[in-house]
């Protein structure tokens, strides 16, 4: 009696296993299809940012949505290689890139940058602001820096948390 308990109880999680195991399957194909479908359209927006930084630059992008290797003209490298402030630009331009998907699919768009590119130099900064500048037509974004004086000549007046705080109480 204990061994037949057993062998349906074997025969339970056998037919338990294999239905996981077709969910799991279908789950993989599910997302495996969706990341083809996003991946495209998501290529083409980040090479477009991209080419405002570094022209004739193109950037993989994996399975996984993750970026892969830069070529720059007849060089390419791992996206890891890049210096920090390179890697912070590239993580600007994925945002811009999302944000580009999202306006594609109707959805409205706020980036909110907060001290984004502090660690790039001037020339990599003035190629930054075109890039933003750029997204700015189509996206309203939000730039918090505890360096304005970077930012002076985007055409829009910086605002100080101060003088935002006397407006909101008057």
């Amino acid at each position: 009696r204990d061994h037949a308990q057993a062998a349906r109880r074997a025969g339970e999680l056998r037919r338990r296993a294999a239905a996981l195991d077709l969910l799991l399957g279908l789950l993989q194909d599910k997302r495996r299809a969706l990341t083809r479908r996003l991946q495209a359209p998501l290529q083409k927006h980040l090479n477009r940012y991209l080419q405002l930084l570094f022209p004739q630059a193109s950037l993989e992008i994996d399975e996984n949505l993750t970026p892969g290797p830069l070529t720059r003209g007849v060089e390419s490298g791992d996206f890891e290689q890049l210096s920090f402030g390179a890697r912070e630009q590239m993580g600007v331009i994925s945002r811009l890139a999302y944000a580009d998907l999202l306006a594609e699919a109707g959805r409205p768009t706020l980036i909110i940058l907060d001290d984004a590119l502090v660690h790039s130099d001037a020339e990599r900064l003035a190629q930054m602001k075109r890039v933003l500048f750029d997204a700015a037509t189509r996206h309203q974004i939000l730039l918090f820096t505890c360096h304005p004086a970077n930012w002076r000549d985007l055409g829009v007046a910086a605002r100080s948390i101060d003088d935002l705080r006397a407006g909101a109480a008057q």
